[in-house]
């Protein structure tokens, strides 16, 4: 193999192929990226058997060829070379990349024992923008669960039922939920895709009008098609939670407030519930809604504080206690301007959502706390 390619694009490769690439493991090929140097093109493959990234750039192939080579290290050399393009050729088992004053050897692995990208027919698929798919990705991966012991909720739920892709994430706390209507007809399909994927899809997802991804699930794998890369990833099996009949039907108390402004209350009170080592929880923030708005409360062992805001309540008055991250979290991602805010019980799941729209929604458990 041997090739001529622009530096920034190699760098921006190796920076998307590395977001699924494997650290720790028993396969030390899997710790290399596979270099593929065909019809002058360069293909950059990684993959740890879970999840892999393909990506694809323009090159001057002098001799066609495949190799494969350490990634971390070849990251750092990359990374330290200021030229506009570099060569590279593999010579008596070593890679070379030469720089305008640089030579730069390494050790190569047999690119015949790299696991490749597996090969699918694509059963159903919807393409939309990516700073679409991005934002719904950000509004909904917090919520996704962590417990190994459940790992059907490690992933999102992501469907396409008449027309409209919707995300669902559940942790046992919250839920979160993000729809985006779809213009083109499209078949219905569900799959629930690993958080993790999610988690790499939102640093390689660009924020660019007009740019699209294409999502292609089958019976147990997903694919993710931007441009010049894709992303294949086995789905997590098994049967996710009917989510409807967690989110509120009716409500005793309705409150419509500030965005913002119950963000930053939250903040600020939030700072004292520090963490009680002895009971291993934090101190709850109470909530209590009456006719003249909104206060925010908390007592704990680093202090107390005390917060009023002005909210429009409508409905029966309430006091109730959050964990304030869950409320964050949440508060951080919905970029209206008012909320409105739908309570039933002071034990009975909480409903947030936008005044203006019905596409996103966010119900979060609250917790049981001591009247006074």
């Amino acid at each position: 193999m041997n090739i001529k390619c622009d530096l920034k694009e190699l760098i921006n490769a190796l920076n998307i192929v590395s977001k699924t690439s494997s650290s720790k493991t028993t396969m030390p090929i899997l710790e290399g990226v596979l270099f593929e140097a065909y019809q002058n093109k360069l293909k950059l493959i990684t993959n740890d058997l879970e999840i892999g990234c393909e990506h694809t750039f323009p090159c001057e192939i002098i001799r066609e060829g495949k190799t494969v080579v350490d990634l971390r290290m070849l990251n750092e050399i990359v990374r330290k070379i200021e030229d506009e393009s570099v060569e590279i050729s593999v010579d008596d088992n070593l890679f070379v990349l030469k720089s305008v004053n640089g030579i730069f050897k390494l050790a190569v692995m047999n690119p015949n024992e790299y696991p490749k990208l597996p090969v699918f027919d694509i059963d159903n698929s919807i393409e939309i923008e990516q700073c679409v798919f991005k934002d719904m990705i950000r509004r909904t991966l917090f919520s996704v669960s962590t417990d190994e012991n459940r790992p059907v909720y490690n992933g999102a739920l992501v469907k396409v039922e008449d027309n409209v892709l919707t995300i669902v994430t559940i942790d046992g706390f919250r839920l979160s939920l993000k729809k985006h209507l779809n213009e083109k007809e499209i078949n219905d399909f569900k799959a629930i895709i690993p958080g993790r994927v999610l988690s790499e899809l939102l640093k390689v997802l660009s924020d660019n009008e007009g740019e699209t991804v294409r999502i292609g699930v089958n019976r147990n794998q997903a694919l993710f098609e931007m441009g010049n890369s894709i992303i294949v990833s086995r789905i997590i099996e098994g049967e996710f939670l009917n989510y409807q009949s967690i989110i509120p039907a009716t409500c005793e108390t309705k409150v419509r407030v500030k965005t913002k402004k119950l963000l930053d209350s939250f903040e600020r009170v939030a700072l004292f519930a520090r963490e009680n080592k002895e009971k291993d929880k934090k101190s709850p923030v109470k909530m209590k809604l009456d006719l003249d708005g909104i206060t925010l409360s908390c007592i704990s062992e680093t202090g107390d504080a005390k917060e009023s805001i002005s909210a429009l309540v409508e409905g029966k008055e309430l006091e109730i206690g959050f964990n304030p991250r869950y409320v964050i979290d949440a508060l951080k991602v919905i970029e209206d301007t008012e909320i409105c805010i739908e309570f039933t019980t002071n034990i009975s799941p909480v409903l947030f959502k936008p005044v203006v729209s019905n596409e996103y929604t966010y119900v979060v458990l609250p917790i049981k706390i001591k009247q006074d």
